[in-house]
């Protein structure tokens, strides 16, 4: 009885050993990598005094901003920055513009203006402001999308865009604009 509990030992001690042996050799040859991924385009806002280009009057660019003095029916002027921050082309993506507001009611119709003056070529500054409403979609969370298509931002560069955005009778509350690339649109606008 004694022989075959030091022959089980004697198994289980080589078994343990072909097991650690196993380990060691696979611990010996992996590599362990952490990488941090950022976004590739950062959007910030900035209070400005005109829309002509270059932007002038720019405050501090911050990824949020308070206008003061919008009320209902009133048309306020905001410049948006847009940095690519890829050491590639960003082309034929989405600015998901999402809107929301404290009373989370937001309509398509409480925005009855929003334009904005793409300023990357003297083509397109010649072109004047284009209108954004036609492509705002209603969530069924109270808050509207509107999907941007972005046809090309050079890499590494920084564009600044000036943008009106008239609200409608709408409740006095508190709006929140944000933005995100994406890839494809979650409401894809017809």
């Amino acid at each position: 009885m004694n022989k075959n509990l030091i022959i089980f030992g004697a198994i289980g001690v080589f078994a343990l050993m072909i097991v650690s042996a196993a380990v060691v050799n696979y611990l010996s040859n992996t590599a362990i990598t952490n990488v941090d991924v950022d976004h590739a385009m950062e959007v910030s806002f900035a209070t400005i005094d005109s829309d002509a280009y270059p932007l002038t009057g720019v405050g501090i660019w911050s990824d949020s901003i308070t206008l003061d003095g919008t009320t209902q029916l009133s048309t306020s002027l905001v410049g948006v920055q847009v940095d690519n921050n890829a050491d590639v082309a960003i082309e034929d993506k989405y600015l998901a513009l999402t809107v929301s507001n404290e009373l989370a009611d937001v309509s398509c119709e409480d925005i009855t203006n929003l334009k904005f003056l793409d300023t990357a070529t003297e083509i397109q500054l010649a072109k004047g402001f284009q209108e954004l409403e036609s492509l705002c979609e209603d969530n069924e969370d109270g808050t509207v999308i509107y999907n941007i298509p972005i046809n090309s931002l050079a890499a590494d560069t920084v564009y600044e865009y000036p943008a009106k955005i008239t609200f409608g009778v709408v409740e006095p509350t508190k709006y929140t604009f944000s933005a995100q690339m994406v890839v494809t649109p979650e409401h894809p606008t017809a």
